[in-house]
């Protein structure tokens, strides 16, 4: 991957705004490849496609491309919040690309948000604005970065430096299987793995989740039922193959 922006081809350019998105999507139009299959060139496009900016010919995956000087930790701010939630449920939402540059438009890092992760759970509704605004009433949301497992933040590049496409689609295509799952359930599953491959070993322990009660209790305060959800939730894990049952509640994270 060129990691230098060519800043000349914004010579025509005064919006900040617009110099950035452009160079950004000529970077990325010119650079970036499929993760979900083996073709190295992705398609922009046309304009005013909403919440897609590049395409896969080949697979149809779906890509949102989003540039910061400083990339979120933390949370990113989103669009519509109705939008957003229709596509995650339709199944449509795009993998979100998130490009990191400094002021002279060297790339630092391209870390690619898994799609199958974007679960209505790590959506944040905001507030509706004030009736004096131009979209009086309008409702955006917030992306929580912070509740998206790390496993599912696939690095690309990192420290100015790009990682082998080979080693990126291996992260990326091994949670294929949790397309089995509806996309309205599908945050359990993930919550479930996230807590599991918090524990930093594979072999575990169901005694252990438990300990972990909270963290259900907190993305799913209304459900009484937290523990049984855990062991359903461990049983659809054990039958994606991502988990080996190893008797007397035990069990063996392979993935």
């Amino acid at each position: 991957m060129l990691l230098q922006c060519d800043i000349s081809t914004v010579d025509r350019y005064t919006s900040q705004a617009q110099k950035s998105r452009v160079l950004s999507e000529k970077w990325f139009e010119s650079n970036a490849y499929c993760l979900s299959c083996e073709n190295n060139n992705l398609r922009a496009t046309t304009a005013n496609t909403k919440a897609t900016d590049f395409i896969c010919p080949v697979c149809d995956q779906n890509y949102e491309l989003k540039a910061f000087r400083t990339r979120p930790k933390r949370t990113l701010v989103d669009g519509a919040y109705s939008a957003l939630m229709a596509r995650i449920l339709d199944g449509s939402v795009p993998t979100l690309m998130m490009l990191e540059r400094n002021d002279q438009w060297k790339i630092q890092s391209l870390t690619a948000i898994h799609h199958l992760f974007l679960t209505p759970d790590v959506i944040q509704e905001r507030k509706p604005l004030s009736p004096s605004a131009r979209r009086a009433g309008w409702i955006g949301c917030n992306i929580r970065l912070d509740q998206i497992a790390s496993h599912a933040q696939i690095e690309i590049i990192g420290s100015g430096r790009s990682i082998a496409p080979r080693l990126v689609r291996e992260a990326f295509q091994r949670f294929d299987k949790l397309k089995r799952i509806a996309p309205g359930m599908r945050g359990w599953t993930t919550l479930t793995l996230k807590v599991i491959r918090s524990l930093q070993r594979e072999a575990f322990a169901l005694n252990e989740l438990y300990e972990k009660e909270s963290q259900f209790t907190g993305a799913y305060p209304g459900n009484r039922n937290i523990r049984p959800k855990i062991r359903q939730q461990l049983q659809v894990l054990r039958d994606l193959g991502y988990l080996k049952f190893l008797g007397n509640g035990a069990y063996r994270l392979t993935i």
